[in-house]
């Protein structure tokens, strides 16, 4: 129970499910599908909670000071396709926006996904959301 308990508390776990929903629902799944992989993606948290309750600490920085490390790892242009997909772009959006290749775009999201650990837009939106409440 405890395990859940904290799954549930977890504010990047609730963002991740959150950004699920909205993101499901901009890009034009129905409201009760988006709510539904928002729901699956707590689901599957909760199990891993039970699954291994003692597992490592989520993959999103929970201190400024790692926020800080996380962010001095990716380069400028990485930070600059992270705060765009944070703000919900895709990556012909984020492309036309920095004036480069779409197939750019690809290659920093995926740098991203590798030097933070990551393997969801979603993840990253998460990151950024959070690095942003932070700094202020």
């Amino acid at each position: 129970m405890q395990a859940v308990l904290h799954e549930l508390r977890d504010r990047a776990g609730l963002a991740l499910a959150l950004l699920t929903g909205a993101v499901n629902v901009a890009i034009g799944v129905r409201p009760m599908l988006a709510a539904g992989a928002a729901i699956a993606v707590l689901a599957v948290r909760v199990a891993a909670g039970l699954a291994w309750p003692g597992r490592a600490a989520p993959a999103v920085p929970t201190s400024l000071d790692q926020a800080a490390a996380a962010a001095s790892i990716l380069s400028r242009r990485e930070l600059e396709v992270a705060a765009l997909i944070g703000d919900g772009l895709s990556n012909r959006e984020i492309a036309h926006k920095l004036f480069i290749a779409e197939r750019t775009v690809d290659n920093h999201v995926q740098h991203i996904f590798n030097k933070l650990n990551f393997n969801s837009r979603a993840q990253i939106a998460a990151w950024y959301v959070r690095q942003r409440l932070g700094e202020k």
